[in-house]
């Protein structure tokens, strides 16, 4: 599905990596809507730097990859220069008494974890924890089904109590290790910069990256750099 977005650039994010074809760079961004909320989603931009600089208000087009990512439509952009004025909208707790813990009547406090980056709303770094690891649980348990299923897994299938013993430890290891490798995925987003996308591998292995590709990083550079002297006007990108 598209989706039509507006709104001020809240963050631009960078992640940079190694293909067959030499070192990487992907971009990503998030949008502050009109009314001061943050947009949920993480707009991915693509291999060209952004043309825009946090704090712009852009308005653009993107379609869903998944519950947590869209993906930017290739020009569609567009940085509105006769921007409405930012939200003064509180993201801390003020006043007003109420609440609980640091929570004021004035919103809930946004906080930054060291591991999860900024917790909004009324969420504590303990509760981001707790789902977490439940989710990663849920996801260890299912994969380790399926390698038993499959007899992927190396166990033992002596029926006397000792290998009952054996491999209810086995498996109850197997599926820490994985609740542990899931969680620290998930928080930190590590599997994205340890392992090449494949549709990009493949793309560099197969063949020749695409005529309509190169030129698109081209134009992304020199709309960069062309954007200073644009003072009036919407700057398309």
């Amino acid at each position: 599905m598209t989706h039509a977005v507006k709104g001020f650039v809240a963050k631009i994010f960078k992640k940079e990596g190694t293909s067959k074809k030499g070192p990487w760079t992907a971009y990503s961004f998030k949008v502050e809507l009109e009314d001061g909320n943050e947009d949920p989603y993480f707009y991915q931009f693509g291999f060209s730097e952004p043309p825009f600089a946090e704090g712009d208000y852009i308005q653009f087009s993107a379609t869903d990859k998944d519950d947590r990512a869209r993906t930017y439509t290739e020009g569609s952009g567009k940085i509105v220069k006769n921007a409405p004025a930012r939200s003064q909208k509180e993201k801390s707790g003020s006043g007003g008494g109420g609440g609980r813990g640091n929570y004021g009547g004035g919103g809930a406090k946004v906080k930054t974890s060291e591991l999860f980056g900024e917790i909004g709303g009324y969420n504590t770094e303990d509760d981001i924890r707790r789902m977490s690891y439940s989710a990663a649980r849920g996801d260890a348990v299912t994969l380790v089904a399926a390698m038993l299923e499959h007899k992927a897994l190396p166990m033992s299938e002596a029926q006397t109590k000792a290998g009952v013993a054996k491999r209810f430890e086995a498996i109850s290891e197997m599926v820490d290790k994985f609740t542990v490798e899931f969680f620290f995925d998930s928080a930190s987003g590590r599997k994205l910069e340890t392992v090449a996308d494949g549709g990009v591998v493949n793309v560099a292995a197969d063949a020749p990256v695409p005529d309509t590709d190169a030129p698109a990083v081209v134009e992304d550079d020199s709309a960069a750099d062309e954007l200073p002297p644009e003072d009036d006007g919407d700057v398309s990108f």
